[in-house]
């Protein structure tokens, strides 16, 4: 289970739609980058490494995850892989990507390497081996290229210190794991390439999900005296095709008068659907 399944199921949905009610805001800016291609997943999910990366090369401090598209590797060992290959994959989007940091120059070459990383991630997140490593769709790079312009030429998405790919430690194992995309100066953000401008129920969901693991998740580092994820003031989304993120208060979901009873049936109801143990003391 993640925490994408595990909002999913009825008992959640209702509960989180009877207690915390959408509330977030549709894009209001015009479309601004069309799809080009159909490998909706795939452009997605390169999209979410160029951003961070942008992110790494603009913020002062930025705080960084080993990529997801490790661990696909690891999974891949386990399967009918040549794990040489993959790894010369992973190895050069490593040197493009310090390219990118030390020139800032966006090139034909580091954008081929978030496809790459794409699909090593969906590795490790289907347990499936992708079909076509190594080829290329010029309109998904042209894409890519264009949705990482609209970020740099949009004010929305600027700050002093983020957290790149953040995960929830401790907290994340109760969902079966879980990584959000950035949190940015308190604000947690969700990176969407959708061309809908909707903020949608499923996105509310699961980004309430993330405040309640970054609630328990600090609560757990501070007692054991061990820093951990920042405080969220906000949460939203950032629809990509139109440079727009739409933020809520994260006091909507803290603040709420039944927040603490809410917090307890989170915990105990993911661990009922996990079959785990929740780490002693957190809540």
């Amino acid at each position: 289970m993640s925490l994408t399944e595990f909002v999913k199921q009825e008992e959640v949905r209702n509960r989180i739609s009877d207690e915390y009610p959408n509330q977030g805001d549709r894009a209001s800016e015009p479309l601004k980058a069309e799809w080009q291609s159909e490998n909706y997943t795939l452009v997605g999910t390169a999209f979410d490494y160029l951003l961070r990366f942008w992110l790494e090369k603009e913020v002062t401090e930025a705080h960084t995850e080993p990529w997801v598209a490790r661990n696909g590797i690891q999974k891949a060992q386990m399967m009918d892989a040549d794990v040489d290959r993959l790894e010369d994959i992973l190895e050069t989007a490593k040197v493009r990507h310090e390219e990118y940091l030390d020139t800032g120059e966006l090139t034909d070459s580091l954008i081929k390497s978030s496809l790459d990383l794409a699909r090593l991630d969906w590795i490790y997140r289907s347990g499936k081996l992708p079909q076509n490593l190594g080829e290329y769709n010029g309109d998904d790079v042209e894409d890519l290229r264009r949705l990482t312009e609209i970020v740099a030429e949009s004010d929305d998405i600027s700050g002093e210190e983020a957290y790149l790919n953040p995960n929830f430690g401790d907290a994340s194992q109760i969902v079966g794991g879980a990584d959000a995309d950035v949190i940015l100066d308190g604000t947690l953000i969700d990176i969407k390439t959708t061309k809908k401008p909707t903020f949608g129920a499923d996105y509310w969901r699961q980004l309430v999900g993330y405040l309640l693991l970054t609630d328990i998740q600090r609560t757990y580092y501070q007692a054991e005296r061990k820093g951990g994820l920042p405080e969220i003031e906000e949460f939203g989304v950032y629809f990509a095709r139109h440079g727009e993120l739409s933020t809520v208060s994260a006091d909507v979901i803290y603040e709420n008068e039944n927040y603490e009873e809410f917090r307890q049936w989170f915990n105990e109801t993911a661990t009922e659907y996990s079959n785990r143990e929740y780490p002693t003391g957190i809540i």
